[in-house]
């Protein structure tokens, strides 16, 4: 089975480097064009099944990627990135200047960090690996295209990387992306 996980286009609160895990933020003008690109990436992809995040910026594109496969998107909100709580919609200045350090922690130790407000890590982790447990059970082989959001995306690749943590704090999907997983 190949995943091709697909990073949400970019939103206007994302050009603002803001925290937006829960904020349902639609697609900007160039985030549009980016779901575009992956789409035209992916039109000659055997794609089975199409699977989105329920927030309206993965929604969005989503809809872009299954159009030229004549395939409705599934939805689960499983697939959500993680809960930011007290830092949602928030920049980093804003956040460091706010919660002293812990801004600093949590990006060189989400494990171990928790998000003031937010979700845990060990929470968050298994939420992601039981959504893509669960798509794989149900499509078993062919390829499957996985709309979702940066954190969840980074912790699927390090995941399928051996869970290296330098791999997770380096790798950072950018909006519109494509990474592969063979499972």
């Amino acid at each position: 089975m190949r995943l091709y996980l697909i990073r949400h286009g970019e939103t206007e609160l994302n050009k603002e480097f803001r925290f937006i895990g829960r904020t349902d933020d639609p697609l900007s003008a160039k985030g549009l064009a980016q779901a575009k690109e992956a789409a035209d990436y992916l039109s000659n992809a055997d794609i089975k099944a199409v699977y989105s995040s329920d927030l309206k910026r993965a929604t969005q594109t989503a809809e872009i990627i299954a159009k030229p496969h004549g395939l409705k998107i599934k939805i689960s909100s499983d697939l959500r990135e993680i809960d930011f709580g007290d830092w949602e919609a928030l920049a980093y200045d804003e956040i460091d200047k706010l919660y002293h350090g812990t801004l600093k922690d949590w990006l060189e130790d989400p494990v171990n960090t928790q998000i003031p407000g937010g979700e845990p890590w060990d929470r968050f982790r298994e939420r992601i690996l039981s959504a893509i447990r669960e798509i794989a059970g149900k499509e078993k082989d062919g390829n499957v295209a996985v709309v979702m959001h940066g954190g969840p995306i980074k912790l699927l690749m390090s995941f399928y990387n051996s869970g290296d943590p330098v791999f997770f704090k380096k790798y950072w999907p950018a909006p519109g992306s494509v990474s592969v997983i063979n499972i």
